[in-house]
């Protein structure tokens, strides 16, 4: 026979633990309304057929009292029953004993609309050309739609990001962020009849937070709610040449981040002032400080891909010198914008040429492709990465 003592003090210790067993056995994670559904079925059992309570304290001899208890019980479970997907069990983080009952708000509760605009998330890191790709990418599918930077848009604003993500929210983060972007853009277009086609936010994957347990957990999540995943990335050298371009001008208008195509004086200011760009490698310690930022930049962008490939998220790796090749003629196929638009699902738009694409581009293209005409002191940087496998990022 069934200890129904023994079973409901089982399910009393192990209600909250049991989220990260079933995590970790890749369960389904039960919601806090369907553990205490067990519990509270139990408790009826024990009140009803022992006229005790669990830990063995008797009930009065008086059988109305349990049945009392009973009938309690029962509207207790018609209440949690139907209102199970407002709470939670949630487990602090940090903490291995520590748990709270949490009541979900609406947008806690957001449910991907299989109708509504397709969800993704941009992931790059900075001067990857990031803004661009994705104002182009929602024009050529609908209307414009833009994908703020969510995660921070520099090292210590991530680190601060991750940190301050509420323990309700956990793992959720990232899916419930693109869920609410999705029926925010819902709305949108019931009011303004637009038609938008991709919603998302952008994700740079710094190191210091893409360890981060929300960081992992938020990439399984991805991976579970079958979220795509666009990973653009940049020649190295040529981020870095960017961020020097930049260096000083944050958020200034005489070099802003990006030129609208009809500003001729924004994009005369840049081409400007890329030239004469000098990269310190007069010295050994500059020289191997410099070539160390590139392998590690080689190599973040080659362990972002395995991490993704870890957690099973279904992602697409663009490169910014193919989507962008300004000696592409413009009849030309767009072959690395087909390829990810066939991946996001838009295979009607598989006979993109260049020449559609450049049409779309809202920012105007204002980095000179050659090298040799951008840093001042070419020859040193080359003899620097001479006979090392960072040459090839030269052109």
């Amino acid at each position: 026979m069934i200890d129904r003592n023994k079973e409901y003090e089982s399910l009393m210790i192990n209600a909250a633990d049991s989220n990260d067993s079933d995590h970790q056995s890749g369960k389904k994670r039960q919601t806090a309304g369907q553990k205490l559904y067990k519990i509270f079925f139990l408790f009826t059992q024990n009140a009803t057929t022992n006229g005790r309570f669990n830990h063995g304290v008797h009930c009065a001899t008086n059988a109305s009292r349990p049945r009392k208890i009973a009938l309690f019980v029962v509207a207790a479970m018609i209440v949690v029953h139907f209102t199970h997907s407002h709470f939670e069990i949630i487990k602090r983080q940090g903490s291995s004993n520590s748990y709270s009952i949490h009541f979900k708000t609406k947008e806690e509760r957001c449910k991907f609309d299989k109708n509504g605009p397709l969800p993704v998330v941009l992931m790059a890191f900075g001067r990857s050309g990031s803004s661009v790709t994705w104002n182009t990418l929602s024009l050529l599918t609908g209307d414009k739609t833009i994908a703020y930077e969510a995660t921070g848009g520099n090292q210590n604003k991530s680190i601060a990001f991750f940190n301050d993500i509420p323990d309700h929210i956990n793992e959720r983060w990232a899916s419930l962020r693109l869920c609410n972007i999705q029926r925010r853009h819902m709305i949108e277009s019931q009011k303004d009849g637009h038609n938008y086609a991709i919603v998302g936010f952008q994700w740079k994957p710094y190191f210091a937070t893409f360890d981060h347990p929300y960081a992992l957990s938020g990439l399984q999540k991805l991976a579970d709610d079958r979220i795509k995943v666009i990973y653009l990335t940049r020649n190295p050298l040529d981020r870095f040449i960017s961020n020097q371009k930049h260096k000083g001008f944050v958020r200034s208008k005489e070099v802003p981040a990006h030129c609208n195509v009809k500003d001729v004086d924004c994009v005369t200011r840049h081409k400007a002032r890329q030239k004469g760009i000098s990269i310190d490698v007069s010295v050994p310690e500059k020289r191997s400080k410099f070539i160390n930022h590139l392998k590690q930049a080689v190599e973040k962008d080659f362990a972002i891909g395995e991490r993704l490939d870890m957690f099973g998220v279904k992602h697409i790796n663009v490169e910014y010198e193919k989507l962008f090749d300004a000696d592409a003629r413009d009849d030309e196929y767009a072959e690395e914008w087909i390829r990810m638009l066939k991946f996001l699902g838009f295979e009607s738009l598989e006979k993109l040429t260049m020449g559609d694409i450049r049409s779309t581009f809202e920012y105007a293209q204002t980095t000179e492709k050659s090298h040799e005409k951008i840093i001042s002191n070419y020859e040193q940087v080359k003899a620097a990465l001479e006979g090392t496998d960072l040459f090839d990022l030269l052109h």
